[in-house]
């Protein structure tokens, strides 16, 4: 099984002293990763000693909001943001985080037309501080996973196939993909297609699973068998985690269309449960335990 874990941000709109006692339920529920939203470059000292002591996995989200963008004309807010940036690393290998995730090219809710020279330049700088990044995060062991967002979010990067292209300019080891289902269902022609685009590069190093409203996995119009069947099918070990938000939180909805937040936790945790046990039955009935289920390859 993943290793299934969920943002804090389900509970909390920002990252203060109020998560407090949220990483303890989230490993009471059964999740073994808890996922951080930047909202600051740094922890409580409290709710950091906390997450140590759950000794759950942990990942680091980037909040890129107005005034952090590493694709910014602007040098001043570009070197501002690479401090925010190396400061969230920073906070991470205090609590042996390994993925960070996100947005990391550009600030969410940049969105606007460029000529092409202006496009080409704002790509460039995008790439070219991303990979400065990637360098510092190797020093903590951090794997950096970009982030298509949708349309209302950005311009820079909507897109697998964008992704791909900007991962593979930068050229470094420690830099993938983070594949959210909330944002591919609004940009991807054919979600299950630019899944297995993705999962088929070797370069998905996250995963998102969100409805298409924002609810849990398992919730909404999306096609979550076929999702996780092909989560399967290529292997991915990685963490799966459900970013859902509290009311007034990034991206939650102007009315309450969820359950109460533990309910909602508790919801896609059962769904992602329930997908992994009748899986490992199935194979087990084939013969096998692998996940490449036309070869019947056996991955013990």
């Amino acid at each position: 099984m993943n290793i299934l874990g969920i943002n804090l941000w389900n509970w909390c709109k920002e990252l203060n002293s109020a998560c407090c006692g949220i990483p303890t339920k989230i490993k009471e529920m059964g999740f073994t990763a808890v996922e951080i939203p930047m909202t600051n470059s740094s922890l409580p000292s409290l709710l950091r000693d906390e997450i140590r002591d759950t000794k759950l996995q942990v990942s680091l989200c980037a909040a890129m909001g107005k005034g952090r963008d590493l694709s910014s004309f602007d040098p001043s807010v570009r070197k501002d943001t690479m401090k925010y940036l190396t400061e969230c690393l920073q906070t991470g290998a205090e609590v042996n985080a390994k993925i960070f995730c996100g947005p990391l090219y550009a600030g969410g809710g940049k969105r606007h037309w460029l000529g092409a020279d202006e496009k080409k330049r704002e790509w460039e700088l995008a790439v070219t501080g991303i990979r400065e990044l990637a360098s510092r995060a190797g020093e903590y062991g951090i794997v950096l996973a970009l982030e298509p967002l949708n349309r209302y979010r950005t311009s820079v990067v909507n897109t697998v196939e964008q992704a791909l292209e900007m991962i593979k300019e930068i050229d470094a080891p420690n830099v993938g993909i983070h594949y959210d289902t909330f944002h591919a269902c609004l940009e991807e022609k054919d979600i299950l297609e630019s899944l297995e685009l993705a999962l088929q590069s070797g370069k998905v190093e996250h995963f998102h699973a969100c409805a298409n409203n924002r609810g849990a996995p398992g919730q909404g119009v999306l096609p979550w068998q076929e999702i996780m069947d092909l989560l399967v099918k290529y292997q991915y070990s990685g963490h799966i985690t459900m970013e859902t938000f509290a009311l007034g939180g990034l991206d939650s909805s102007w009315i309450q269309v969820h359950e109460e937040p533990d309910e909602l936790a508790a919801a896609g945790l059962t769904y992602l449960r329930t997908y992994f046990e009748k899986n490992k039955i199935l194979n087990r009935k084939r013969g096998f335990y692998g996940t490449d289920y036309e070869s019947g390859r056996r991955s013990l």
